[in-house]
């Protein structure tokens, strides 16, 4: 870049401006910089870093599933993973396609294990067999309607026993009454008969009614009592059904192995494009300001040098 210092400029006949004299030198510092503006970044390929992150998340999903299959023994049974081979996914719509490895698991009795479990086996079995014989009563029990007549029943007997011990009473009562008003001059049907008669026949009335509402009291009881023998037969069918299961041996389980995560190269992609394009802003921001002060310093030199 050439740097002048000194310019002299004189008029033509025809007008025009003609330099002259001039005193310069090259120059390739910084301010070379300006002569030249800077290149936009290339676009980042999204594409391919979506890809890359699609394979990274698949390989991280394997990753983790192999860090958790894990051989595993105890005093019952072993538990064992065996690779079989591969599944492979079709690529689709420009994404690669990806092999899934495939294993088998297998679990191994210890003949300890293996008699415990034919024994739960057997117990299952004729469990099967009398949870049959339950389900034909359970039919039978709840294809009928629930037998209300015995609600009343017991209702009507509860209130004959007690009306049993009331009747001789009452008679008794009722004779000594008689006696007692004759006793004392009181003729049948006066106003003193009548009133002695009520309240008499009040009290009777009172112990007949009472006894009334405590048959009735035997009626909610009853009826629970109805409907537990009718459901009977199905409360013994659950427990048949719950009961004795056979089971296989237990494993405890591994923890869980750390989520391994696949790179993200698409935001990765994302970064580098937004660290391009801001490195290219400040250098052609830089070269607007350089090349600005440049015309802003010719301007201020050239009338000086024309005069």
């Amino acid at each position: 870049m050439k740097i002048y210092t000194r310019c002299v400029y004189g008029w033509q006949p025809d007008g025009a401006l003609k330099l002259e004299e001039s005193d310069s030198y090259e120059y390739e510092g910084p301010v070379a910089l300006c002569k030249d503006s800077p290149s936009p970044p290339a676009a980042p390929d999204y594409q391919g870093a979506a890809q890359a992150t699609s394979q990274g998340s698949v390989q991280a999903a394997i990753a983790n599933a192999l860090l958790n299959m894990k051989n595993t023994s105890t005093p019952l049974g072993s538990q064992t993973f065996k690779p079989t081979g591969n599944f492979n996914i079709p690529s689709i719509g420009g994404q690669p396609g990806f092999n899934i490895p495939q294993f088998s698991q297998s679990i191994s009795m210890t003949p300890e294990g293996q008699n415990l479990y034919d024994k739960q086996m057997g117990l299952s079995t004729g469990l099967l067999g009398l949870g049959q014989g339950s389900l034909d009563q359970t039919k039978a029990s709840l294809g009928q309607p629930q037998d209300l007549k015995s609600v009343q029943d017991i209702a009507d007997q509860s209130y004959g026993m007690q009306t049993a011990r009331l009747d001789p009473q009452w008679a008794q009562n009722q004779q000594s009454m008689d006696a007692k008003l004759a006793d004392q001059g009181i003729p049948v049907g006066s106003e003193a008969y009548q009133n002695a008669m009520r309240t008499f026949n009040q009290a009777k009335n009172d112990a007949y009614g009472q006894a009334r509402l405590s048959s009735i009291g035997t009626m909610p009881q009853t009826f629970q009592l109805s409907a537990a023998e009718r459901m009977q037969p199905l409360t013994e069918l659950n427990a048949i059904r719950t009961g004795a299961q056979p089971q296989m041996p237990q494993f405890q389980g591994q923890p869980a192995a750390g989520g391994a995560q696949g790179p993200n190269m698409l935001s990765a992609a994302q970064a580098a494009g937004q660290y391009g394009q801001g490195l290219y802003n400040a250098q052609a921001e830089q070269q607007s300001a350089m090349t600005s002060g440049l015309f802003g310093l010719g301007g201020a030199i050239a009338p000086w040098v024309l005069a």
